[in-house]
């Protein structure tokens, strides 16, 4: 980072402009991209988060991203929690290059570490004087103008850049009693552990997926363009501060959204893998960042929303999303899944495996031990089922039969020939040392072959 502000080298309005892949001359197309819904509940459904969220997706799904107004408001402010509550809280934060990359093997973006402890009140200051030397003014800018900004920067750049503390694990949920958004369910301290959230049955910790993650950001700090591991939902809240622009692509869009960035984004020469495997194996990197105008252009679905402080963002499954912040704000981030992610997450479980990737949860086991709660539960039960327990049920018991029966299947094969010797696995979820599938059901192993367990479908081999 160069000068004395942490946002440098602004370009000027009228300036040298640099050559860019990324038609921005007119960022009108800014004004042309369609608003997610947002959802105010009342106070009794606020108390039922995941049913709540239940009830709204079949309409909110549909724009990948939503936005729900919380009808309750923290007492104690994020700076206090911080401050007072978390004894000697300091971040560390990443360095963003304040410009697009061309995507060709001479030209790809990386967020570095700037390897610089802050305080909370430090970066504050920090980030205060970023915006006042930007735009004069230490007063909130109209959102369309402040978007503009961000996106002409980004397009004539060349050496500016912002700082940005990125998953940083902790919580700005206050523990105060007498805090009444700290002692709802929509804490997201405990919201993956909820009694209906599939993350309850992950028996360790994990940063940002079971335990959530701050965000703490100054003016054009940018999330780039991903989608949750394991296609998750995620709820997204924001404390406090200066408000953030989301975009988001429907889940049902993705495989269309990966194509195109693969077509008109990425140089091929930089992907590894063929279709949009590549491209996707390249955005789980978080670093690619583009004007979401390309996505107009080629006519997939793309929404956006300005979150402000207490306002939650939900991104449903599958579902690309990006955005950057206006000034310094604090947000916090957590997965969460119901029952009716199992079919995605076998999808996402599919190509974690094709392209060897590590698996971050244990999908099989996450499905076994809900399918087998859910068995004892309808036996339990006298009376008939409701209509959407039985697409839940559906969206669980289909995605376990199906790995029961493939198991079976495997099992039959590398039995053709002689009968294999077997026992009971007491160890829990194995990772294959072949192709990183997450195995619990069964796994191989053969001391003059493999040192390591390894899955049931890799052929003869």
């Amino acid at each position: 980072m160069t000068g004395k502000s942490p946002i440098t080298q602004r370009t000027a309005r009228h300036g040298s402009h640099k050559l860019c892949k990324f038609d921005l001359a007119d960022l009108e197309w800014t004004n042309m991209i369609p608003e997610c819904p947002t959802y105010h509940p009342s106070e009794y459904e606020f108390e039922h988060p995941l049913v709540y969220l239940q009830k709204i997706a079949p309409e909110a799904s549909k724009y990948g991203i939503c936005k729900i107004v919380s009808p309750i408001a923290a007492s104690n402010p994020a700076a206090f929690v911080l401050m007072k509550e978390k004894k000697d809280f300091k971040f560390e934060t990443n360095v963003q290059p304040l410009r697009l990359s061309k995507w060709n093997e001479k030209d790809i973006i990386t967020f570095s570490m700037r390897g610089r402890k802050y305080t909370y009140h430090d970066f504050e200051v920090l980030a205060n004087k970023a915006f006042f030397s930007r735009f004069h003014s230490s007063r909130d800018l109209p959102s369309s103008y402040v978007e503009k900004e961000f996106w002409h920067e980004m397009a004539h750049g060349e050496k500016g850049t912002v700082e940005y503390g990125v998953n940083v694990e902790g919580s700005a949920f206050s523990c105060d009693p007498n805090d009444r958004l700290g002692t709802s369910k929509w804490n997201l301290k405990n919201f993956s552990r909820l009694p209906q959230s599939l993350l309850r049955l992950v028996d360790r910790k994990i940063p940002g997926i079971t335990d959530p993650m701050l965000y703490i950001g100054m003016l054009f700090s940018m999330f780039a363009w991903h989608v949750e591991d394991h296609y998750l939902y995620s709820i997204n809240f924001h404390h406090s501060g200066a408000n953030k622009t989301w975009y988001g692509v429907p889940g049902h869009a993705a495989s269309q959204f990966e194509k195109t960035v693969l077509q008109h984004v990425y140089c091929n020469k930089i992907i590894t893998k063929h279709g949009e495997d590549g491209a996707f194996k390249f955005l789980a990197q978080k670093t690619t960042m583009f004007p979401p105008n390309v996505m107009l252009q080629h006519d997939v679905a793309v929404y956006k929303a300005v979150q402000k402080p207490g306002e939650f963002i939900i991104t449903f499954p599958r579902a690309y999303h990006a955005g950057f912040s206006h000034g310094f704000n604090c947000g916090e981030a957590v997965n969460f899944a119901n029952g009716d992610w199992f079919p995605l997450g076998a999808a996402a479980s599919m190509r974690y495996t094709h392209l060897k990737m590590m698996p971050l949860i244990p999908y099989e086991e996450l499905l076994c031990k809900e399918a087998m709660l859910v068995f004892k539960s309808s036996r339990v039960r006298s009376s008939k089922n409701k209509p959407e327990d039985k697409t839940s049920y559906q969206a669980i018991m289909l995605p376990f039969v199906h790995l029961v029966q493939s198991y079976k299947t495997s099992l039959l094969r590398l039995n053709s020939s002689r009968k294999l010797p077997s026992s009971s696995n007491t160890t829990g979820s194995q990772i294959c040392s072949l192709c990183y599938r997450d195995c619990y059901v069964a796994y191989f192993l053969c001391k003059y072959c493999f040192s390591h367990p390894i899955c049931l479908f890799h052929g003869k081999t």
